[in-house]
């Protein structure tokens, strides 16, 4: 009674598998294959006494040049004995959808700490920005309410600002800060009603300008 081990007959090689030396190519491996006949386990030489029993048990046989194959991003149709190359991985529309939303989060958080537009200039509205702003608006309400100072913009032009100015500022900031988290919010109900990627890859974050700028109007 013969003791040989039966190896998966591959029933078309793609081309590109053609003619490659490989050497050994008597020898046969166990390996574990998914549901999609993709790898999920190292492979072992069917003479090795150190195979794990999940392998051995649930694993299949393959020649060497299906073992090259499959360390080489194919994957093996069992019941018909193709090899086939692992197509690129698609996300699902779940996945979609939470990269959407981080992305439009993103955004949202972005346009946040833009630069603001009041009385025709740009002011700049980052961590630094908003501590200058708050330390020029403490010191030019103790030096009194007509008391003005020079104000670099973010274009690196000098206006002319008083303690109400920034406050402006600040007032325009908030208005902006309120249309983004709004749109943000309108976004998450769109892509969670979207049915398929198309419709997700679609939405964007909507806010009008008339919401993000501001004026002494």
């Amino acid at each position: 009674m013969s003791n040989e081990i039966n190896a998966i007959i591959i029933n078309d090689v793609p081309e590109e598998l053609q003619g490659l030396n490989l050497g050994f190519n008597g020898n046969k491996y166990y390996v574990l294959l998914d549901e999609n006949g993709q790898r999920t386990s190292p492979t072992y030489l069917v003479t090795d006494t150190n195979i794990p029993d999940d392998v051995k048990q649930n694993g299949v046989v393959v020649d060497k040049l299906t073992q090259y194959a499959l360390l080489n991003g194919y994957q093996l149709d069992v019941a018909t004995g193709t090899l086939s190359l692992i197509p690129p991985y698609e996300p699902s529309l779940d996945e979609i959808k939470a990269q959407k939303t981080a992305t439009l989060k993103a955004e949202r958080d972005a346009k946040e700490v833009e630069p603001i537009t009041y009385n025709g200039s740009r002011f700049d509205y980052d961590e630094k920005a908003r501590d200058r702003i708050n330390a020029a608006i403490i010191a030019l309400d103790m030096a009194g309410a007509e008391a003005t100072l020079e104000w670099t913009t973010a274009d690196n032009t000098n206006v002319t600002v008083t303690a109400n100015d920034l406050r402006a500022v600040i007032a325009a900031v908030a208005v902006r800060s309120n249309a983004l988290h709004e749109a943000y919010r309108l976004t998450k109900e769109e892509i969670a009603a979207a049915t398929t990627k198309a419709e997700v890859e679609e939405i964007t974050l909507n806010v009008s300008v008339q919401n993000t700028e501001n004026s002494d109007k």
